[in-house]
Parts: structure tokens; sequence; C-alpha cells
């Protein structure tokens, strides 16, 4: 008779597989999609195993494991190698320790199909069939939730052999128990509860440790992005202060005056000379174009936008931040220095003579500050909790600063809006003013 506990299995497995590596944070370079299909194919081997054909040793079978994934996550989906084995690895130890915490000595016989927990053994297989489904669609859910494929980005080879050795360890542990009973049906009470603790405390173990490479990765990136902002601030400043002494420097044009007549008529020509050219340097107005009633941002848009003029990149600006007073520069600079980098690189990345264009508006609204930066974008990203997976290379240290400007936005009670289509990206915020 057919073993329908098999093929619950497959199907939960492989419908988790689908939906779980296809949420990357990684913009393919190559994707095989047809590839998806044969690998389905090929897993139906690991659950046929002791149905129609034999794999005796659990080694091999967690290895061919590995591999069907590695090559869907590599192959397929087009993850770049080394968190694609990263990947593989670990979802290979999560699969393996439900099946020993599971499926092992406590109920191997009923899965296995050697002992009905009803009379009929068809009816038996139906019921195991549905609670093997919902174990298994609750314990991926919980883990795809908790720990998400687009995460999975900043693995180290530390990190695989890590993951690989707790696969091994559980697979170890699994055929040394299997020897010593020669069955798990012949275990005592006692070595079944030593067995699931064991399991259960590995896959804790192995749980515990992506959660926390994968806050150790966020925290790293987050402290880069942090450093960068307080570079920034400190060039904004810098420029300000340039710009006050030019000011000055226009201010005391009198005085200038004077003392170049002077040289001029004590016959000091080559002096005067000399004197008028620093002073031309000096006075030097610098391009500005910005006026939002926030010295901070204008030397922002600046500092993020003059360059992207010269590139030939249509800038607008109609943006009151007059009332924006009551927001910290630091999250100021968070907030719109992540938003018009993003809106430069998005520019930047359209082909030469394309229409590329950054709009910035907003003010103040009834008892909220808005702000609007739309821009002109080659495509529409793919969305990863809310918002657009970034498209560099190196995912462990990016794909954060739209993160960060949501964090800061809703720490001011603000919220954020994100709308794209095939050509372009719009952002808006909407921040209330504190109540006086």
């Amino acid at each position: 008779m057919t073993n329908f506990i098999w093929i619950s299995s497959y199907i939960a497995d492989l419908l988790f597989i689908w939906l779980f590596f296809k949420r990357s944070a990684y913009t393919p370079q190559r994707q095989n999609k047809w590839l998806k299909p044969i690998l389905s194919v090929l897993l139906v081997v690991l659950y046929l195993n002791d149905s129609f054909i034999t794999i005796p040793n659990a080694a091999i079978r967690i290895c061919l494991r590995a591999v069907i994934y590695f090559i869907w996550i590599f192959a397929a989906e087009g993850v770049p190698a080394r968190p694609a084995v990263y990947a593989a690895v670990f979802w290979t130890g999560v699969y393996t320790m439900l099946q020993n915490v599971f499926f092992g000595p406590l109920f191997y016989d009923f899965f296995s199909g050697r002992t009905s927990i009803i009379g009929s053994r068809l009816v038996s297989q139906i019921v195991l069939s549905i609670i093997n489904l919902a174990i298994r669609f609750v314990y991926f859910g919980i883990l795809s939730r908790l720990l998400p494929f687009e995460g999975i980005a900043g693995a180290q080879l530390s990190h695989i052999i890590f993951a690989a050795g707790m696969c091994a360890l559980s697979v170890y542990t699994k055929d040394t128990g299997a020897r010593m009973r020669q069955s798990f049906s012949e275990g005592s009470p006692h070595f079944t509860v030593y067995f699931i603790l064991l399991h259960v405390a590995m896959l804790l173990a192995l749980v515990i440790f992506e959660y926390s490479r994968r806050r150790d990765v966020e925290r790293a990136s987050l402290q880069i992005q942090n450093n960068t902002t307080k570079a920034l601030m400190q060039s904004i400043q810098d420029r300000q202060m340039s710009e006050d002494a030019v000011r000055t420097l226009r201010h005391d044009l009198k005085n200038h005056a004077i003392s170049l007549q002077l040289l001029l008529e004590h016959g000091e020509t080559d002096k005067a000379m000399e004197y008028l050219e620093n002073f031309r340097n000096a006075a030097k107005n610098p391009v500005d174009g910005f006026e939002t009633g926030s010295q901070l941002l204008n030397g922002l848009l600046r500092q993020k936008l003059s360059p992207a003029k010269e590139r030939g990149i249509d800038v607008e600006c109609d943006l009151d931040f007059t009332e924006g007073s009551f927001i910290d520069n630091f999250d100021l600079c968070v907030i719109m220095g992540n938003i018009l980098d993003n809106a430069v690189e998005a520019c930047d990345a359209l082909p030469e003579g394309s229409q590329r264009y950054i709009k910035l508006s907003g003010g103040p609204a009834a008892n909220y500050v808005n702000i609007e930066v739309e821009n002109s974008s080659a495509r529409k990203s793919h969305l990863l909790d809310g918002l657009p997976a970034t498209s560099k290379a190196d995912k462990a240290m990016h794909g954060f600063g739209l993160r960060s400007v949501r964090s800061v936005v809703e720490r001011y009670n603000g919220v954020m809006n994100i709308e794209q289509n095939d050509s372009s990206y719009s952002i808006s915020l909407m921040i209330p003013k504190p109540k006086n």
C-alpha cells in the first residue's frame, strides 16, 4: 500500500523550498528556473527511501539533500556561491533536526508505517499525514518568519563550517543511537528523552547562532552607516563655515578695495595683482540653488545633488523645511542622505540618453511635515519586508539604508510610503510636528 506519509512530507518540504529560497535579497545575475522542476523530481528520491529504493547511509542522504539545495539556490535562483553553500547547509541542518526530534524514536514506528494508531492502516496513514503536514508547516513557517532567506547575506567560511558541523553531529548521533538500540522502537524511555532533548538543544544552538550572526551583520552595517553620516555632517558643517567665510569676505569688500588702492598708489603693482588674485579665489561664490529653510539640509542637498547636476541629471527642489527643525540633525542626515543616495544611484544606473531626474517637494501640511522625493528608475525592485531589495553586490554591508530611514521616521511617529513602476520611484514621508 502506498505510504501517504512520505508523500505529505515531500509536498510540505517542497512547498517551503519554493517559497523560502525564492525570497532573496540578491539581484540574480543568472537564473535557470527550468532547473527547479528537475531538482524537485530528484528530491523525490530522498523521500522514497525504504519505500521503493534504499539509501542506507543517513550521511549520504543528508549530503544529497544539501547538494540539491545548493544547486537550487546557486544555479536556479542565482545567489552567489558562498551564501548559497551556507543557506543549503543551514536548511539541511534544520530539516535533519526536525526529523530527529519529531520523527525519530518517539514516532518512528508510526511514521514509518510499521504501526497504526487506529485499526485501519489507510485511515491511520491519512491521520498521520495530516499531523505530519501540520508539524512541518508550523515548524518551517516559524523558521521562515524568524530567519527569512533574504537575511542569509554575510555568511563566512567559519559560519559554513559551524552549520556543517551541526549537521554532521546530528547525523552521527542518530546513526549511533540506531546502532545502539538496533531500532528506535527498542529504545528505552530514557534513551528517547535524551535523544530528543539533545537534538532540541542542537536545533536551538543552530537557530540562535544564525539569529546572532544576522544581528552582527546588521550592527556592523549600521555602524558603518552611522560613521558615514557623521562624516557627512562634518563635511556639510565645514562647507558651511567656508561659505560663511566667503560671505564675510564680501561684507569686507570696502576694506579690501581700500587696501588695493593703497598698493596701487604706492606703485606696488605686483603686490596689488597678487592681492587681487587671492581675493578673486577667496570670493568664488559656491553654486547653491537649494533653499529649504534649513542650512544643514541645504548643505546636504548641495553635497549630494550638485555632482548629479554635473552628470546631466535634472534636479528640481520645491521643499519647504522651515518647520522641520524639531528633527535632530543626525536623524535628518540619515533620512535624506539615504534617500538621496538611492535616487542618485538609480539615475546613474540608467543608460545614456534616457530621462534622468530627481524631484524634491513637500513642506508643512496641517500638523505634519511632508517630504517627497521622486526619481527616474530603470525597473521595479523586488520588495522585501515592504522595502526594495538592494542591487549591490555586497549584500552584507548594504540594504540597510531604507530600513534606517523607516526606523528614524517611526521613532518620530511618522509614516513612510514607497511607490514604484517601471520608469519611476518615489518615497514620501509624513512626520508629525511635536505638540506644544
